[in-house]
């Protein structure tokens, strides 16, 4: 059985680096120095027993007598964090601080101070405190984890079991890591060591920059087995700067549905790799409208290369809304670029809303793609009126409107079966599919591209 342990509270920096390294002969002098901007954070949370629970506090009162209350129990939660500007800004997760009625935070020399909490993004599982000292505080740098390699030295120190400035070292281990603890997991995987309070702390590169927030291990025994995982520094600056002039994080929306490129949409659309996020769909009035459109094959989102789907939804959500970014997709066979200005989501996400008219009582069957069609197009598309075999294994469903075989409108059931009949003297194994549904409400979540592999 795996198990995911919140840490609490690590910090991953990354300045990036050049070349190959080499594992300096000792990294005391790396720790020295940023070790002061390192912190450990308890909060405490009071809860209420019941006089009547039935559980023991220790305390030798008689029960009988109805005037004692039993005093409440505090729950204190260890972890760490880091300073991140002279002030007193300290960057921590917010697992660490959640629920809690007070929170102090220990410097190296043994200085408590008590914390507010600034912001919090619960989302990406990060919050911000604030402490005043009175005087200027030593602080780190955020590096750029999107240069970081698999196998490039990092340092984590933190507070592990409650043992403060505890410092460990190891290698990044691995990349984009999804571990399904919070809607935008993108991990770095290291094997430094990191235990039970380490969340909230720092890992840091060989130039001493954050290149990530520790926040969880995975460890059937709950201790060090040598993975675990920290939020990039890439995720953390920018919410970090919107906690500290909000006090909340609204993240970038995009506008337009994706699908994963295929070997066949490769192919099909003259890629130079199967990387990207196809663009299926994008909704009016969004920042993608009129920059993109269905059948673009997005690479890269303000500077950062895009992977897939998945890593499309990462990069959006880093950048704050009311920001611009360049866009860069492939499109009729070259690469292009645009620039957007990313906005908040809007309430309702569905902004094509579009009912389906009446089908026509005859049906047209396309044995080679596993379904049928309804033989009057509605709105330029043809409708599916049943969906087996292939077609209902490649996700479609009765409802769903056919607009395109392998990038050629298919407007009427002549145009449909033509465009099949190319593929199969061709003896192309699959078609290509731009299609269309509703929902159960009537609304149109937009085009999506689906591969179909078709019967002879």
């Amino acid at each position: 059985m795996r198990l995911f342990t919140p840490l609490l509270f690590v910090f991953l920096v990354f300045a990036g680096f050049a070349g190959a390294q080499t594992m300096p002969a000792s990294l005391a002098a790396l720790a020295a120095r940023v070790m002061p901007a390192v912190v450990s954070v308890a909060s405490t949370d009071p809860q209420n027993t019941p006089a009547d629970s039935g559980t023991d506090d220790g305390d030798d009162v008689d029960a009988s007598f109805s005037g004692v209350v039993p005093p409440p129990k505090a729950v204190e939660a260890l972890g760490s964090g880091f300073v991140i500007d002279p002030a007193g800004y300290i960057v921590t997760n917010n697992h660490v601080i959640s629920g809690a009625a007070s929170i102090e935070v220990t410097f190296q020399d043994g200085t408590i101070l008590p914390a507010t909490i600034v912001g919090r993004d619960t989302d990406a599982d990060l919050a911000l405190l604030k402490v005043d000292a009175g005087h200027q505080l030593p602080f780190v740098h955020f590096g750029d984890s999107t240069k970081l390699r698999v196998g490039d030295w990092v340092m984590a120190i933190g507070n592990p079991f409650g043992l403060p400035g505890s410092t460990s070292a190891g290698i990044v281990s691995a990349l984009h890591r999804n571990i399904n603890e919070n809607t935008y997991d993108d991990f770095i995987q290291t094997d430094a060591t990191i235990n039970r309070g380490n969340s909230g702390g720092p890992l840091f590169d060989m130039n001493g920059n954050v290149i990530g927030v520790d926040t969880a291990i995975e460890s059937p025994s709950g201790a060090s087995d040598g993975i675990g995982f920290a939020i990039p520094s890439e995720m953390v600056a920018p919410v970090m700067q919107a906690l500290r002039t909000t006090g909340a994080m609204t993240r970038g929306w995009l506008g337009a549905s994706t699908e994963h490129v295929t070997p066949e949409i490769e192919k099909l659309l003259q890629l130079p790799n199967a990387t990207g996020a196809l663009v299926g769909a994008v909704a009016e009035g969004s920042p993608a409208a009129g920059k993109l459109r269905p059948g673009d094959v997005v690479v890269a989102l303000a500077g950062v290369r895009i992977r897939d789907t998945r890593a499309l939804f990462i990069r959006t959500a880093e950048i704050p809304a009311g920001h611009s970014a360049v866009v860069r997709f492939w499109r009729d066979g070259t690469e292009q670029q645009a620039v957007l200005r990313i906005s908040a989501p809007p309430a309702a996400l569905n902004d094509r809303v579009r009912r389906v008219g009446p089908g026509a009582a005859k049906n047209v069957d396309v044995a080679a793609l596993g379904l049928s069609v309804a033989a009057r197009p509605v709105d330029g598309a043809l409708r599916v009126v049943t969906a087996t075999g292939a077609a209902a294994k490649a996700g479609i469903v009765v409802g769903d409107r056919v607009e395109q075989v392998d990038g050629n409108d298919v407007a009427s059931t002549a145009a449909l079966q033509a465009q099949v009949k190319r593929l199969m003297q061709a003896y192309l194994p699959v078609a290509v599919l731009l299609v269309s549904g509703d929902a159960a409400d009537g609304t149109d979540p937009g085009p999506r591209w689906v591969a179909v592999r078709m019967t002879p």
